[in-house]
């Protein structure tokens, strides 16, 4: 048995704690840790008995234990008891452990809402269970206490989402590290589609500015400008008035430190998706010629398939006879044997009449196989014959198959290739109709 069942996952200074605010709460925990330990010592001694009792089943495992039938059921009965207390026992420890965790994390909770951030890390990291909720805390009281660096350490620890990453920023920017704040916004601003916290980094992405910036970024507006465009084509559906807006803005922003006009700007978006669109269409005419050639190898495959189960079948065929001979003379052995077998039974003094029954018996059914060899010389060479028809009719009913089915697969192939050719069609379009009601 594992002696280590279950152990307190931490070790409290409750001694350092002297404010009468928290007594309640630091004792109920003192009180949890006792119970802990009782039951932690109450499940030793049932252990230690499972141990015992387990070794000495172990002695009536042996061949001299099967005359012990009644010990061995009254140990496995003590056993079974024993499990039982473990199993409670266990389940108990499980049920405190959880509870002093609680009023740890209430404790840390406390101790947040009085400004003590230092003691309320130290409670905080005592929760043995680091959840992405007790490292949100500890960030949060790392930044309340402006330990900016530990506060995105803890952050970034978390599962990544654009909340956490905003968090992220506004610590950056707390320490005045304008660049990585300018980062970690285009991080959250990569795959736009239009969320609380995507919406907030983008109005802060433009109130961070610096400098600096166009050093640490040359191609800041390019990156915002897309990110523009993007937000465009996704409100386009529902308001092509604010669509336009965000495609203007997209194409104010390009102009930046540009001696073109906006309308040339825009022209130059328009001609970029054209392109993508023109280089679906060029992937998608690519596609269709290696739908065919794919075709194709698979028909010659199945062909070549059918080819060799027709081989195959030859081959049986020519083999067949040979079979048939080998289970000829299989049985005539077997009967050979069976006749000797029974001429030593017979010539022996001591043979008693069911010795001899029994090699008769073998005699006559070696001679009853014999015979059914003889007579069903047909059957066993289709039966030889069956695995080799069923591989040749599997195979031209596959290029049948192929055969029947060319342009739905044909189509699958380029299914793909036709959906993005469609969606950058679609895209293409909203460009374009945007492009013409601003310019």
């Amino acid at each position: 048995m594992n002696k280590n069942i279950l152990k307190v996952a931490l070790v409290l200074s409750l001694s350092a704690l002297s404010s009468d605010c928290y007594a309640a709460n630091t004792s109920e925990i003192e009180n949890l840790e006792k119970q802990f330990i009782a039951v932690e010592n109450e499940l030793l001694t049932p252990e230690l008995r499972l141990d015992d009792l387990q070794k000495e089943r172990s002695n009536y495992d042996s061949f001299t234990g099967w005359f012990q039938f009644s010990k061995k059921k009254a140990v496995e009965a003590e056993i079974e008891k024993q499990e039982g207390e473990v199993k409670k026992l266990s389940e108990q420890l499980g049920k405190l452990n959880k509870d002093i965790q609680s009023k740890v994390f209430e404790v840390a909770q406390s101790f947040e809402a009085k400004g003590d951030y230092d003691k309320a890390i130290e409670f905080y990291k005592k929760v043995a269970k680091t959840t992405d909720t007790v490292k949100e805390r500890i960030a949060v009281c790392y930044k309340c206490k402006k330990d900016y660096s530990s506060a995105i350490k803890w952050f970034l620890d978390m599962k990544r989402s654009d909340a956490v990453m905003l968090e992220v920023v506004d610590c950056y920017h707390l320490a005045k590290n304008n660049k990585e704040s300018i980062y970690w916004l285009f991080q959250i601003l990569s795959s736009y589609e239009g969320n609380a916290s995507e919406k907030k980094a983008l109005k802060l992405i433009e109130e961070y500015k610096y400098a600096d910036l166009l050093n640490d970024y040359p191609d800041f507006y390019e990156k915002l400008s897309d990110v523009y465009i993007t937000k465009a084509l996704k409100e386009y559906g529902s308001s092509t008035a604010t669509a336009s807006a965000s495609y203007k803005k997209a194409v104010s922003l390009l102009s930046e430190g540009s001696n073109r006009s906006e309308g040339e700007i825009s022209m130059i978006i328009v001609n970029k998706y054209q392109s993508k669109y023109s280089e679906c269409l060029e992937i998608l005419s690519r596609q269709k010629d290696a739908a065919l050639r794919n075709y194709e190898d698979k028909v010659r495959c199945a062909e070549n398939d059918i080819y060799d189960a027709k081989r195959a079948l030859d081959r049986a065929h020519r083999d067949s006879e040979h079979h048939y001979q080998q289970k000829v003379r299989s049985a005539q052995e077997n009967l050979r044997r069976a006749e000797e077998n029974l001429s030593n039974v017979m010539a022996k003094p001591e043979s008693t009449e069911s010795a001899k029954s029994s090699a008769q018996s073998r005699v006559n059914s070696a001679r009853m196989e014999l015979d059914r060899v003889m007579h069903d010389r047909e059957r066993i060479i289709r039966d030889y014959l069956h695995s080799y028809e069923r591989r040749l009719r599997d195979a031209i009913e596959e290029k049948d198959r192929i055969v029947r089915n060319r342009e739905s697969f044909l189509e699958d192939y380029v299914a793909p290739y036709k959906k993005n050719v469609s969606e950058a069609k679609r895209l293409l379009s909203m460009i374009k109709s945007m492009h013409s009601a601003n310019y």
